[in-house]
């Protein structure tokens, strides 16, 4: 490994990221900040390449470099212009039953990290698609190779994002024969952030039991390491709704438009999340008419909402796609063309629940979370119907991933069950983990734990503390009595 070029790229990403955030006057803790700095830089970096290839530049190390070094340049401005003394947060070392979760999330993630820098891509979908493109775009220095000569046509794997393709080409070149590596950054970064997320609403040990309950679904932690689209489109959709989340409490306008951006970086990763935030702006619409905000201003909102996913849809299929791969995709082939059937909607919806969620092949992928998460909703039902608006929204957001998939594997049938939509519900399990986060349950529980540890602090307090003399014994004890001695008295008798 090429540990210069790793540093290089780290910082590259991180400067680019903070400027975005810096920009956006978006306002986070120190630990989010840095988190957030590295799971936006990725992509912001992935643009170099694809930018070089526009330009008709060769794809070596120099220019990717050179690419790099703009990129962070540019996304450096902000923090050059609105320059703020860096504050280092008081360090807070965890409590001691926190440990046991800490050690064991680590030790998954450090073999995440191992298995993503030791082992080759070798998913299906990368190895007939970005992968097999950026090894023959480092040959040959340009994404329009001679892989395209290739049988590939059973596949379409070359008309996904370049994302990925980028990612691996700057990783290849820099830091790593496998790439990948940057995987591990989003990764390690996203699993930070959301134990902090946690950490705020619940009590220490009732936050790890969830992080780690997050952590050990099978198939979620197993695309920590294996290479394809689907983790990192879950961390910035899931990231989109949790900024929409705050903007609707806080109605601090960086908020609404960092979930915006957010929304559109996971459209760059995977298009079709394009539907999924379709689905959501009648949630801010909903927002928008509560808070009786004017019809001009509501309409530039939702549309910026809408227009700046759109937009990254745009630049995925009609500028990259169509001019880095030189077979033609016609989008109108893969749709459905019995589209006044709608039962294969309803069936697929169907197929989710059945096939997927609740089913042994379910509990194998996702283990117990998903099943615990309807039991908990209802529970919660059971106890209030009213829900903190976090947890609505984390609801709505779950409604969205499920109904949507079932939509977009009506609308096109090449989306199939057991790859493509059992992937996509990645992006409801961090929702989950809001939600539980939130649950009137869980909540009660970690209230309770909490007054129970303050009142066994306080207890052991007064025990351990020393005894203090009174104020008049300490006086007594300085100033010592003088007695005066009189002359004595002769008492009479009788008396």
């Amino acid at each position: 490994m090429n540990f210069a070029g790793l540093l290089f790229v780290l910082v590259a990403q991180y400067l680019s990221g903070k400027g975005v955030l810096r920009l956006l006057k978006v306002e986070l803790r120190p630990l989010a900040i840095f988190c957030f700095s590295m799971m936006l830089g990725v992509p912001i970096v992935s643009f170099a390449p694809c930018v070089l290839q526009v330009l008709h530049l060769r794809l070596d190390v120099m220019h990717v470099a050179v690419s790099i070094v703009v990129f962070t340049v540019l996304f450096s401005i902000p923090l050059v212009v609105k320059f703020k003394k860096p504050q280092f947060p008081k360090i807070k070392f965890p409590e001691l039953y926190e440990w046991p979760f800490l050690l064991f999330i680590a030790a998954l993630l450090l073999l995440g990290i191992w298995r993503c820098f030791y082992y080759p891509p070798y998913a299906r979908d990368m190895l007939s698609g970005p992968e097999l493109v950026a090894e023959y775009a480092i040959r040959e220095h340009t994404f329009i190779n001679s892989v395209y000569n290739l049988d590939l046509h059973t596949s379409n794997n070359y008309f996904k994002s370049p994302f990925i393709t980028s990612l691996q080409i700057i990783y290849k070149l820099l830091v790593t024969s496998f790439g990948q590596t940057w995987l591990s950054v989003l990764a390690v970064s996203f699993i930070v952030w959301l134990y902090t997320i946690l950490k705020e609403r619940l009590h220490p040990l009732i936050a790890g039991v969830v992080m780690l309950f997050f952590m050990a679904m099978p198939e979620v932690f197993a695309y920590t390491y294996v290479l394809l689209y689907d983790y990192s489109n879950m961390i910035y959709f899931f990231a989109g709704f949790y900024f929409l989340a705050r903007y609707q409490q806080d109605n601090k306008y960086p908020d609404f438009l960092f979930s915006t951006l957010l929304f559109g970086i996971a459209t760059y990763v995977r298009t079709e999340t394009l539907f999924l935030v379709a689905m959501t702006a009648p949630l801010q619409m909903l927002y928008f008419y509560r808070q009786k905000i004017g019809f001009q201003k509501m309409a530039i909102r939702i549309g910026t909402f809408v227009l700046v996913p759109a937009f990254f849809y745009v630049l995925c299929n009609n500028v990259f796609v169509k001019l880095f791969v030189p077979i033609p995709l016609v989008v109108s082939d893969l749709l459905n063309p019995h589209l006044a059937d709608v039962s294969a909607f309803f069936g697929r919806l169907t197929d989710i629940f059945e096939k997927i969620i609740f089913s042994d092949w379910g509990i194998r992928l996702f283990g117990y979370f998903a099943v615990s998460f309807f039991l908990l909703l209802i529970v919660d039902l059971i106890m209030s119907r009213k829900f903190a608006r976090e947890a609505a929204i984390s609801l709505y957001g779950v409604g969205v991933v499920i109904i949507g998939l079932a939509l977009v594997g009506y609308l096109f049938p090449l989306v199939d069950l057991t790859n493509t939509t059992k992937r996509g519900l990645f992006k409801m399990m961090p929702l989950v983990a809001l939600y539980m986060a939130n649950s009137k349950l869980i909540q009660t529980i970690s209230k309770w734990l909490t007054k129970w540890e303050h009142k066994q602090q306080t207890a052991s307090r007064v025990k351990a503390a020393p005894v203090i003399p009174s104020k008049d014994v300490k006086v007594a004890q300085s100033k010592p009595v003088k007695v005066q001695h009189q002359p004595n008295k002769k008492i009479s008798k009788g008396k």
